[in-house]
């Protein structure tokens, strides 16, 4: 007469599902980070921005594929120059008949912000630059990432856990 299946290959069964659904719903709320982003109103001001808890996202009008544009900021305060880092992803954002591509993302926005953008080969610019401050970015990112965090750790938990009482089981019989 076949033994029943253990109970164990339901559980690493489980183990797995939890995840794999636990990674698939943190990427998506992480991803909808860059929602908050296309939401962001942009302007293309030249004057210091207020970005304290916020995030700071640069725009051009137009994409200039044959020359690197490099984006840096100065803190107002003390004159520090920190460069930005270039876009993590294409996205456009269409603002009063005009698309806007992102060329640049700062997660960690400061008060005094002064940005400003230039081609690497220091040749003339028709392009303009515009900037968005983007709040929640980063608790969104972080939200997703600790969802991530949190089911493969149970995954990994029921997994173990499992592997050890099957092991006693197996043992005692």
């Amino acid at each position: 007469m076949e033994q029943p299946r253990p109970l164990s290959a339901l559980w690493y069964l489980f183990a797995l599902l939890l995840a794999l659904i636990g990674w698939n719903v943190g990427v998506a709320v992480a991803g909808g980070a860059w929602d908050s982003v296309r939401a962001a109103p942009i302007t293309s001001a030249n004057q210091p921005l207020s970005a304290h808890g916020a995030s700071v996202a640069v725009f051009t009008d137009v994409v200039q594929v044959d020359r690197t544009i490099t984006c840096h900021w100065k803190r107002a305060v003390d004159g520090s120059v920190h460069a930005i880092a270039p876009a993590p992803i294409a996205l456009t954002v269409d603002d009063d008949g005009t698309t806007w591509h992102l060329i640049g993302f700062e997660p960690k926005g400061v008060d005094g912000m002064d940005v400003s953008c230039a081609p690497k080969d220091k040749g003339p610019d028709t392009s303009q630059y515009a900037y968005a401050i983007v709040d929640g970015f980063d608790e969104r990112a972080m939200t997703g990432n600790v969802i991530i965090l949190v089911t493969l750790l149970a995954s990994f938990g029921i997994a173990t856990v499992t592997f050890f009482r099957r092991r006693r089981q197996l043992r005692e019989d």
